[in-house]
């Protein structure tokens, strides 16, 4: 339970800090733990409620254009990702997310650095919801699609806005998955019910702490992270999915 809690503040921390990347953390931490089947369904009611409170708090900055389209193709991609979590085999299915947080990791640390505006495209847009539906339903996390979001909004306040309501849009479709499908165990729900109050805590904590500190640096370093988890789930799995038991 004290994995639960240190993940539950830290990744509530970072999305109060950067408004991105509870989930993915929260994940890559209790991934050494859990299997992912049973990590998805209980940082779903805690991102319900971050994302709630950030796109309020940033209700101004929103724009249709911009996280509509993109919640309509999460959701798209959401509901086939969901089905294959259901019955994914565990092993294949943290290497892939260890290899699936490089990836994004990567993308985004030299999207970070780079600090270019490519110039958004329909094909992109398509092609990011897509993936980023598919990766939320397996995983609980749709972060790549704040490549594209970053690209599209001019400030933080927009960014955080449109983000967060393109993620809560697809929250409330994996609730009703996730119920249909049976994943919301006893167990999950009581892990939900005690980590939930310490990711607020972390979020609050996050919030505070963005008016003094750089949040460019907090997610850079927040991709660091994520890209060193990354190597770690897959370099623990590897070998349990090319020598099964």
């Amino acid at each position: 339970m004290a994995l639960w809690i240190f993940a539950g503040l830290v990744s509530g921390f970072i999305k109060g800090l950067c408004g991105v990347g509870d989930a993915p953390l929260f994940s890559s931490i209790m991934s050494f733990a859990q299997n992912n089947i049973d990590i998805s369904p209980v940082i779903l009611f805690p991102s319900i409620f971050s994302n709630t409170l950030i796109t309020f708090q940033n209700r101004k900055a929103l724009q249709t254009r911009v996280w509509l389209p993109m919640a309509l193709l999460l959701i798209a991609g959401c509901i086939p990702g969901t089905l294959l979590l259901k019955n994914a085999d565990t092993g294949k299915l943290k290497l892939a997310f260890g290899i699936f947080i490089i990836i994004i990791g990567v993308i985004m640390l030299y999207n970070e650095l780079a600090q270019k505006k490519m110039k958004p495209s329909k094909l992109l847009l398509f092609t990011v919801g897509i993936l980023a539906g598919l990766s939320s339903g397996l995983f609980g996390v749709g972060v790549l699609l704040v490549v594209y979001v970053s690209m599209t909004t001019e400030d933080m306040s927009s960014f955080k806005g449109n983000i967060c309501a393109i993620f809560l849009a697809e929250n409330v479709v994996r609730v009703v998955m996730y119920l249909i499908l049976g994943l919301f165990t006893s167990t999950v729900m009581k892990n939900a019910a005690v980590v939930t109050p310490f990711i607020a805590a972390g979020l609050f904590t996050g919030q505070k702490a963005a008016s003094f500190l750089n949040e460019r640096r907090a997610k850079i370093v927040l991709m660091v992270v994520l890209i060193l988890s990354g190597i770690a789930i897959v370099s623990t799995n590897t070998a349990a999915v090319i020598i099964p038991e």
